[in-house]
Order: C-alpha cells, then structure tokens, then sequence
C-alpha cells in the first residue's frame, strides 16, 4: 500500500510535491507518533490522577525536554561518526524500550528512568531525521519540514480513538505492549528505507560542498564547528533577532502542549469530549495542513517564521480573553490555528537554519533540535509556575501579547540570505 502511494505521490496536482527521501522520513515519523499518541493524549490526566499537581506536570515534561536538549549535543559528535540512519533507527527503538517500562515496573525510579531513556531517544531520532532532510535534495526545505512537522497531528487524527478503544478492552498494559510492537517495527522499517536515501543525498551534499560529512573520529572537532558558526551568525543581527523571537515562541508551545489538556479539564470539559475534540481537530488538520505547506513554499523561510508566530500569539492572546465565555467550537479552532501557525514557524526555522549553516549541516540539525526542545522544557517550568500563581487565561494572554509582538516586528526584518 505505502508503496502503490510512493509511486503516485503527485497523483493530484493539488498535493504539495514531496520527493521520495521526506516521503520515507515523514513516514517513519508518523508511524513513530502514532505509536507514542496511542497513549501520550492521556498522559497528562493519567499523572494528575497518581497525584501529581500541575506544577509536578511540568517539571516532568521540563526533564524530558531537558534530556532531549542535552542529548542532542552527544548525538551530534555521533552523527559525524555513524550513518545517521543507524541513529534514528536506535531512537525509534527507545520509545518501544519506554513503553516496555511502562509495563513491566510501575516503581517510580523506573518511571524517571523511562522519561531519560525518552528523551535521549527523541534526540536520537529528531537530531538524525532532521539532518536526513537537510541533505536531501529539494527545492524547497520548507516545504519537505511543514510535511515533517504535520506528521504529528496526522497520527493524533486517530491514534487516540485506537489508544482509547485498547485501553478499554486491554487497559494501559494493552496500549503500551501495541506501541512496542509499533515501534520496534517502525525501526527497522526506518533504516532499511533511509539507509539508501542518506547514501545518495550525502554523495551530492559532498560533492556540492566540497567536505565529508562523516569524519573519523580524529578529525571530529566539534568546537571548531560551532566556533565556525558563531563567527558565520554573529554578524547577522537579524538572524540573531529571530531565533531569539523563535525560542520565546517555544516557550509558549510549551505551556501549550504540557497544560492545554489540562486547561480543557479546568473549564470542565469531560475526557471524551477532550478525545473526540482532539481527535476531529487533528482530521480537519489535515487538508488544512496541506493547504499551508503549498502556500509557504511561496514566501521566505523569514516571512513563513514572522507569519507563524504572529498567528500563534494572536490566537493564545484570544485564548486568553475568550476562553472562560467560549465552547468546544470555539476551542476547535483555537487549536486548528495554533496548530497551522506552529507548523509554519517551524517548517520556516528548520529551512532558513539548514540555509543558513549549509556546510555545518550536522551541527544545524542539532541546534535545530535544541531550539524545539529546550524551549518547550522552559515553557512546562514557567507554564507550571505561572498557572499556579495567575491562573491559565492570564499566562496565556500574557505570553501571546509577547509573541505577537515579536512576531509583527520580524515581519519588517530583512535577511541576508
């Protein structure tokens, strides 16, 4: 079936043209959330449920993000080493190692050991798939991320109402043994399909720049790197300006994604309407994530990151303002529009880094990575803090007026690239 698709991928016109190596490295990441949102929809509920408070919550997604962050920087000297597939393949591996965990022990040293194991693998997998990307050849990296990025929210589509519907015959052990199973498959489906890829894309990316991009161990230097690309971004305010405007923006995502569940139960939504309401918003995503990938791929990456970040700031400062007079509809499409605002910041931030640090590419993908996962870990530790002492519709009006802003202002910035 992937394969009768793979062949007709541009069937219809109105698709976005997506080349074989982002089809094969979109597929592994769907198939990877698939397997983790069968039961990471209910994690936050499932944690308040053992007892834990909300700001518990978000130190536990600060950890995990934390790890990932830390993490990425290890896996960068690695992927000069080894095949990068090889690497991602072993983080897909990690989250059937987590579920497996899940099972076996419910000790709660066992539990954070599974969180570090978590994120090690998400940095596994993130830093070596985005870096698969980097290197392919496109015409438009934007375009190939904003199908990399929407993968997520297609798995989120019906992979709760799977989850939901096992836990209710099998309970969590049921869910948890069906994502091992996922992704111990999805691994190796992963470094059979971009083993091959990653080969022909590195032979054009050495011979285009001029350099290897895997070294011997010796000729590693890692510091010289990053001493290179300081000297490369230091120059460009603008540059600086933006990523800096990114990070903030993460910030937000961050309290959005570790509470926004929890928000839904505040203003007492009931868990299956918070499943059904997830779930139809992640389906009507999907032609709507279509449409924006096609449309970014006409701006610049800067005009695309402006673009989703003043999206995503003016939807929470509504958030914020409505949220305690407004229903389910109305929270339908908040998440929609921060969904498609987040996609297209993202897809911006992984195109103009991949531009703009085309000969370090490795190392791109790693601060890359660091970006996306650091600033979630901030906003789950600030999110927790904030909503503790404000409430959830303060912190969110407070923290959408900041990114609006910032998001408006970077519209007028020019890049020099």
């Amino acid at each position: 079936m992937f394969g009768l698709f793979e062949n007709n991928q541009n069937l219809y016109s109105w698709f976005p043209k997506m080349e074989k190596t982002t089809f094969d490295v979109s597929l592994v990441h769907f198939l990877l959330m698939f397997g983790y949102k069968l039961f990471s929809l209910y994690y936050p509920l499932f944690l308040i449920s053992i007892g834990f408070s909300v700001l518990n919550v978000g130190s536990i997604y600060l950890l995990t993000y934390s790890v990932i962050a830390i993490s990425s920087v290890i896996i960068n000297y690695y992927i000069h080493k080894f095949n990068p597939s090889k690497i991602a393949a072993l983080g897909i591996a990690g989250y059937g190692i987590f579920a497996l965990l899940m099972i076996v022990s419910h000790n709660l040293t066992v539990f954070y050991i599974a969180q570090i194991i978590l994120g090690f693998s998400a940095a596994a997998w993130l830093v070596s798939l985005k870096l698969i990307l980097m290197k392919s050849k496109t015409d438009s990296h934007s375009r190939s991320f904003g199908w990399f990025y929407s993968m997520p929210h297609y798995a989120a589509a019906i992979a709760p109402a799977v989850g939901g519907l096992v836990i209710w015959k099998f309970g969590f052990t049921g869910v948890f043994l069906l994502s091992v199973v996922i992704q111990f498959a999805n691994a190796i489906y992963a470094y059979a399909r971009l083993n091959g890829n990653l080969t022909k894309s590195q032979e054009q990316s050495t011979a285009s720049q001029g350099r290897h991009s895997r070294m011997s161990p010796s000729k590693i230097n890692i510091r010289k790197n990053y001493s290179e690309i300081l000297k490369i971004i230091k120059p460009d305010k603008t540059f600086i300006i933006i990523i800096f405007s990114i990070f903030l923006t993460l910030i937000l995502v961050g309290i959005y994604r570790a509470f926004f569940v929890l928000f839904l139960q505040d203003l007492h939504f009931s868990q299956e309407e918070i499943i059904k309401f997830i779930s139809l918003a992640s389906i009507a995503y999907l032609p709507l994530s279509i449409m924006v990938i096609k449309i970014i791929d006409k701006f610049k990456d800067a005009k695309i990151i402006s673009g989703g970040m003043t999206g995503e700031g003016l939807i929470t400062i509504m958030l914020g303002v409505f949220a305690s007079v407004t229903n389910l509809i109305g929270m339908f499409f908040v998440m929609i529009i921060s969904s498609l605002s987040v996609l297209t910041m993202e897809s911006g931030k992984s195109a103009l880094l991949s531009k703009k640090l085309k000969k370090y590419q490795e190392e791109a993908s790693t601060v890359d990575t660091v970006l996306t996962t650091l600033g979630p870990a901030l906003g789950a530790l600030i999110g927790g803090i904030a909503i503790l002492y404000i409430g959830f519709q303060n912190t969110f009006l407070f923290i959408g007026i900041i990114v609006f802003l910032l998001g408006l202002a970077s519209w007028f910035l020019k890049m020099k690239i």
